[in-house]
């Protein structure tokens, strides 16, 4: 399964110093139970809609399961994991990378669709128009 490094560098980040400094979050912790379960969620979709496509090198689009909603649904489901794993962990810490994380994950998203744009072509370009990055369009 395809880990973004900056969640994980994000998680890692808000433990050591939530270990150095307190910064409690003000949310009942089991609240961080479902972000964690929707966000698995989204990532097992992924990896199911994509099957044996290799998401690196991809032999063709994937428009189905969770990415008719986003075109990145691993990225958003790495995001909703960390912030659940930050409300578990009641760390305000996890939220204060969040941002830094965000911006990380989305300089390599640009990256992606560039490529993917490039080996698909007009295939991805009529795709990214009805799907959003992130959020699903109206």
């Amino acid at each position: 399964m395809p880990v973004p490094e900056a969640s994980l560098a994000g998680i890692a980040a808000a433990g050591a110093l939530e270990q150095v400094w307190r910064l409690p979050l003000p949310l009942p912790r089991n609240v961080g139970w479902p972000i964690v379960a929707a966000g698995a969620g989204v990532i097992a979709g992924s990896l199911k809609a994509a099957g044996t496509n290799e998401l690196a090198t991809p032999e063709r689009l994937v428009t189905a399961g969770p990415y008719a909603w986003t075109r990145n649904p691993m990225y958003v489901g790495w995001g909703l994991l960390q912030l659940g794993i930050g409300v578990i962990a009641g760390s305000g810490w996890v939220l204060v990378s969040m941002p830094l994380v965000g911006a990380v994950v989305h300089r390599e998203v640009l990256r992606e669709e560039r490529r993917l744009e490039e080996r698909f072509g007009n295939e991805y370009r009529r795709y990214s128009v009805k799907v959003g990055r992130y959020f699903p369009q109206r």
